[in-house]
């Protein structure tokens, strides 16, 4: 599946702050609500295809794909998905370094189309504590209430910060996989989720 991570999401400790500190200053408490998250277009292909792979190789177990399938996709594949609408990804932006990220995708299936995912969340470590995990999934469910009637997500069940967040945006637990991904010889369980948007 490649592009999609199979819909898993990495937003661990996304409300934790940077470097530990139990508070952080006034003006980077107003940066969570004035960091800038816009759709991706063709032309942030390559800042988007590093970021992702940084990701891949930072926190492999919190994605679907791997690092080797990923690192050789062609630039000109990533502009094309990035374009392929109403799929999407949002990006969100510091000094315009892009610092985190979420998709959309809609089912391809004839009878699933009234069915998106939501997925690849991921936020830079040195950019956690902004709650920019919990803004770019809300941008995900805002758009994606445009174009289909469920959204889905797989959350890591031991995941507690990113189960916590989604549940709180109104996700509910439809199911559980055990044993969904293996990483470097390691088990990870997953659990379902599923968002009405009707």
């Amino acid at each position: 599946m490649g592009f999609l991570d199979r819909s898993r999401h990495l937003y661990r400790y996304d409300w934790e702050f940077p470097n530990g500190r139990d508070r952080i200053s006034p003006e980077l408490d107003q940066m969570k609500t004035t960091i800038p998250i816009r759709m991706l277009r063709a032309s942030d292909a390559e800042s988007f295809q590093a970021f992702r792979l940084f990701g891949l190789r930072t926190v492999p177990e919190a994605f679907g794909s791997s690092h080797e399938e990923e690192v050789d996709r062609s630039i000109e594949e990533v502009r094309q998905r990035l374009e392929a609408r109403p799929n999407a990804v949002f990006g969100a932006f510091v000094e315009g370094k892009l610092v985190g990220v979420a998709g959309f995708a809609v089912s391809t299936a004839l009878k699933e189309r009234h069915k998106g995912s939501l997925w690849g969340v991921f936020v830079d470590p040195e950019w956690r504590g902004h709650d920019l995990g919990k803004r770019l999934t809300q941008t995900v469910i805002d758009y994606a209430r445009l174009h289909v009637d469920t959204l889905k997500a797989i959350v890591a069940a031991a995941n507690v910060s990113a189960r916590t967040l989604y549940l709180g945006l109104g996700f509910t637990v439809y199911g559980f996989e055990k044993d969904s991904l293996r990483v470097n010889g390691q088990s990870y369980d997953d659990e379902l989720l599923r968002l009405d948007l009707r």
